[in-house]
């Protein structure tokens, strides 16, 4: 019976292997198996005393809700942690907490029994440090206990579920990684765009969406990138190619390069230069790789964040919002005017802002602030989820 068991749910194994994500059919698919009324995935952290119960799981969701608020401290069956410190151990209720001290807990008679819940089997999925993640199965209290046959027949499909965890924990880790990359590449001042060795967009930054939507000399051609103008998007398209495949001759040089891209209105050039973000070797021998293309709006304001300014450099308002003007090319008298500032008020805070940043003249003051962290974009912007799916081919 169970290797027809191990049969039905390892092709929903390899589904969550290959990242599907979803644990419900094949927790469903074990619960039948076992002959189990619910079945769940549970995670607990013994140090905090606190737990969680998988969406998937089929359990009712209110009581899953209240096992996190409450009844994960409550929970009789956890009372032991060394019962759980071996990942691939097999587990009965009665090896736990003996039935007639089970019945008397508050965790049984809020919790399981409003459920109808009585009998257990699980398994130690996972132990790190002190949490552990565990498959329970549960039955009916006039249902049969789980025996022996049920726990050999849990242990068939423990090293299969423990590979799928493992694999979907290393997908929610790089899902992680790579919101986290893209999320910081929205404070930068420049659009970036990150390319595939077909020449496809992975992702772009916030400032990169603002100005493909522009379209005004770079625009999207499905997953592709390329500027408006024919001879432009060829030098690109070099560009790219000598990024994503270098030859030899020039392992040891610099790849990628500059580019200016014209504007059909009339606008300042678009900045752009092409870095290798290197060649990877797939276990399968194939290479892969990808590039970087970085985009400057000469037409764009530039950034200067007044709080940071005051905080940096212990500015007043007033201070923190000369100094950004100035910082834009403002001339003195022309920021005062629209500051509502005497010319002679205004030239006595720009000596205290020189004093405060340690700067003489105003050309270093555009100095340090433009490549200064002022620079950095604010945080927000829209749905990053929905930015990405823009980035897909088609």
């Amino acid at each position: 019976m169970y290797d027809e068991l191990l049969q039905r749910v390892l092709p929903l194994i390899c589904d969550l292997s290959v990242g599907s994500g979803d644990w419900s059919p094949l927790l469903s698919a074990i619960s039948r198996g076992l002959r189990g009324s619910a079945v769940g995935l549970l995670s607990h952290d013994f140090m905090r005393n606190q737990g969680f119960i998988h969406p998937a799981s089929t359990f009712n969701h209110e009581y899953i809700n209240s096992y996190r608020l409450d009844y994960a401290r409550q929970n009789v069956w956890l009372a032991r942690e060394r019962c759980y410190m071996t990942p691939g151990r097999v587990l009965t209720d009665e090896e736990l907490v003996p039935g007639a001290e089970l019945i008397r807990s508050k965790f049984y008679k809020e919790w399981l029994k409003p459920q109808d819940l009585h009998h257990r089997i699980c398994a130690v999925l996972l132990r790190e440090q002190r949490t552990v993640v565990l498959l329970e199965v549960l039955r009916p209290r006039d249902a049969a206990a789980f025996d022996r046959n049920d726990v050999e027949g849990l242990r068939l499909l423990l090293p299969h579920l423990q590979r799928a965890l493992r694999i979907q924990r290393r997908l929610a880790e790089l899902e992680i990684e790579r919101d986290a990359a893209i999320h910081a590449l929205d404070h930068l001042p420049w659009g970036v765009v990150l390319i595939d060795d077909r020449g496809n967009r992975l992702a772009a930054n916030r400032r990169a969406q603002e100005i493909l939507v522009a379209g005004d000399g770079l625009v999207t051609q499905g997953a592709a990138l390329r500027p408006v103008f024919a001879d432009e998007a060829i030098r690109l398209s070099r560009l790219l190619d000598n990024a994503l495949r270098p030859q030899p001759a020039s392992r040891n040089a610099n790849v990628g390069g500059t580019l200016a891209i014209t504007r059909p209105s009339g606008a300042h050039p678009l900045s752009v230069q092409v870095f290798p973000l290197g060649t990877k070797t797939e276990p399968l021998g194939d290479r892969v790789s990808a590039a970087a293309i970085f985009v400057s709006d000469p037409e764009l304001p530039a950034n200067s964040n007044e709080q940071h300014l005051r905080d940096l450099y212990a500015l007043t308002a007033v201070e923190a919002r000369l100094a950004a003007r100035l910082a834009h090319g403002e001339s003195v008298d022309t920021a005062a005017a629209e500051m509502g500032l005497s010319v002679n008020t205004a030239r006595a805070y720009v000596k205290r802002i020189y004093h405060k940043t340690g700067v003489r003249r105003q050309s270093e003051l555009v100095r340090l602030v433009l490549v200064g962290l002022t620079q950095l974009r604010q945080a927000g912007g829209g749905d990053r989820k929905a930015d990405r799916a823009s980035d897909k081919p088609g």
